[in-house]
C-alpha cells in the first residue's frame, strides 16, 4: 500500500478544516510551552518547582474533567470550540502587551496555567468529539494517521522556534505568536460545517449519573479498559519523565543550551512521523497487534536511558552541546517512533468501540483518569530529581514501561480468544456449507 494513501481523506474539507485548527493551535501551544519550561527553570532553578508549575496545569482537568464531558455530549461543538480559542487568544495577547510595562513573574505563570488550562479540558472533549462525525469508521484508520503527520510536524518546527524566539525575542513575543494561533483555530472552526446534533436519546440523566456514564464505557469493555489504563500508566510515568526530566537534565544537570533542549524536542517529532509513514503498511496487521508493537517499541530507548545512571557517563556529556543533543536525540527517536506509532492505533480502536452518543463523557473521563496521573507522576518525579542520583527517577520511569507492558496482556488474551472464535466460526460455516452441497 502507498504511505500516501491517507492523504485521499484531505478531500474531505471539514476534515482539512479540523486538522488545520488542531496543528496551528498545537503549534503556538507548544511554542508557548517550551518557553515557558525554559523561563520557569532560570527562575527556579529547581526541579520540585518546575513540576509543581506543570502539576498546576493538571489540576483543572481533573476538576473540569467530567463536566466538559457532559458539555461535549450536549452543547454545539462549534461554538463551544471557538469560544474557548478566542479566550485563550485574548488572553494570550493580553500578557503580549502587559509584557512592555511589566514583568511576567511567578503568581502571573500561575494564573496563566490554571487558565489555560481549564480553557483546554472544556475545549479537549468537544474537539476531538468531532471527528468521529465527520469521518466515517472505515476511514479513522487514515484520518488519525494524517492529523498526527501535521501535528508532529508542528511538533518539529514549535520547540526550535519558541526556543530561538524566546532566546532572541522575550517571552512577551511568544505570547503573541500563540494568541494569533489561537485566533486562526477559531476561524478555521468557524468555516467548518459539522452535520446537525442528533435527537434526544429520551433519557434524562442526571448530573451524577452524566458523570459516570463515561466510567461506565471505560469499565463494560475489558480491552477499552486495558487500552486506557495504559493511557494512564503513560501519563503517569512516561510523561513526567519527559517533560520535567529531559529538560531539567539537559539545561540543569549537563549544562546544557537551551537550544540543546529545542534541537532535541524537535528530533523526537522526526521519530513520529516516521511511524505515520509506516502506518499504511501496517493495517493488515490489524489493530489489536500493532498497538501491541508500539509498546515493545518503547522498552528499548528506556534501556539506554540508564546510561545516565553512571557518573562517568554524566561528566562525558557535560558542556558538550554535540553529544547531548547526539545521545538524547537517537533516545527520543526512537521513544517517539514507537509512541506514535501506538496512539494512531490507540486513539482508531477507542473511536471505533465508544458509542457516540457517550463519546465526550468517555473522553472526559480518560481526561480526568490521566490528569490524576500527571499530577502525581509530576509531584514524585520532581521530588526524585531533587535527590543526589538519576537513578532514582530512572528506576520511576522503568517501573512505569513494565506496568504497561504487563495491562496490556488482557488485552492480548482476550483478541486471541475472540480471533480463534471467529475462525472457528468460519470454519463451521464452510463445513456446513459442503454437507448441505
Amino acid at each position: 500500500m502507498n504511505m500516501f494513501s491517507s492523504l485521499g481523506i484531505l478531500k474531505n474539507k471539514n476534515f482539512s478544516l479540523l486538522i488545520t485548527s488542531e496543528s496551528t493551535s498545537l503549534f503556538g501551544t507548544l511554542f508557548l510551552n517550551v518557553a515557558l519550561s525554559l523561563y520557569v527553570l532560570k527562575l527556579t532553578g529547581s526541579p520540585e518547582k518546575f513540576a509543581s508549575v506543570l502539576a498546576l496545569g493538571i489540576v483543572p482537568h481533573i476538576i473540569l474533567g467530567s463536566i466538559s464531558g457532559i458539555l461535549a455530549d450536549k452543547f454545539d461543538k462549534k461554538l463551544w470550540v471557538i469560544t474557548f480559542d478566542i479566550l485563550r487568544g485574548l488572553l494570550c495577547l493580553g500578557l503580549f502587551a502587559f509584557s512592555f510595562i511589566g514583568t511576567i513573574n511567578m503568581p502571573l505563570i500561575y494564573f496563566t496555567v490554571i487558565f489555560i488550562s481549564s480553557c483546554d479540558i472544556l475545549f479537549a472533549p468537544m474537539f476531538i468529539s468531532i471527528l468521529p462525525t465527520i469521518v466515517s469508521e472505515e476511514k479513522l484508520v487514515d484520518a488519525n494517521s494524517v492529523s498526527r503527520t501535521l501535528n508532529e510536524t508542528m511538533k518539529i518546527l514549535s520547540p526550535l522556534l519558541g526556543t530561538l524566539t524566546y532566546t532572541l525575542a522575550g517571552l512577551g513575543t511568544v505570547f503573541l505568536v500563540n494568541g494569533l494561533s489561537f485566533f486562526v483555530s477559531a476561524i478555521t472552526i468557524y468555516l467548518m460545517k459539522l452535520p446537525a446534533r442528533g435527537k434526544p436519546t429520551g433519557k434524562k440523566l442526571t448530573f451524577f449519573r452524566d458523570i459516570s456514564e463515561g466510567f461506565r464505557v471505560i469499565f463494560a469493555d475489558k480491552r477499552l479498559l486495558s487500552v486506557v489504563s495504559n493511557a494512564f500508566l503513560t501519563h503517569t510515568f512516561l510523561y513526567p519523565f519527559l517533560f520535567v526530566g529531559i529538560p531539567y537534565i539537559i539545561v540543569n544537570v549537563l549544562v546544557g543550551k537551551n537550544t540543546d533542549y529545542g534541537i532535541v524536542e524537535s528530533v523526537a517529532t522526526i521519530g513520529s512521523i516516521m511511524a505515520i509513514l509506516v502506518v499504511p503498511f501496517t493495517k493488515k496487521l490489524g489493530v489489536s497487534n500493532n498497538i501491541g508493537i508500539g509498546l515493545l517499541g518503547m522498552v528499548v530507548p528506556v534501556g539506554f536511558l540508564f546510561l545516565l545512571g553512571n557518573g562517568n557517563f554524566i561528566k562525558f556529556l557535560t558542556g558538550h552541546s554535540f553529544y547531548i543533543v547526539s545521545y538524547f536525540s537517537i533516545i527520543n527517536l526512537i521513544l517517539f517512533l514507537a509512541f506514535s506509532f501506538y496512539v494512531v492505533y490507540f486513539a482508531s480502536y477507542y473511536q471505533s468501540k465508544v458509542p457516540r452518543e457517550s463519546y465526550g463523557r468517555f473522553i472526559a473521563s480518560v481526561i480526568v483518569m490521566n490528569g490524576i496521573g500527571k499530577v502525581a507522576g509530576y509531584k514524585v518525579v520532581g521530588m526524585l530529581f531533587a535527590m543526589d542520583s538519576l537513578i532514582y527517577p530512572l528506576i520511576f520511569l522503568a517501573i512505569g514501561i513494565s506496568l504497561k507492558l504487563i495491562v496490556h496482556i488482557p488485552f492480548m488474551i482476550i483478541t486471541r480468544n475472540i480471533e480463534k472464535i471467529a475462525k472457528v466460526e468460519v470454519s463451521t460455516e464452510k463445513t456446513t456449507l459442503k454437507q448441505s452441497v
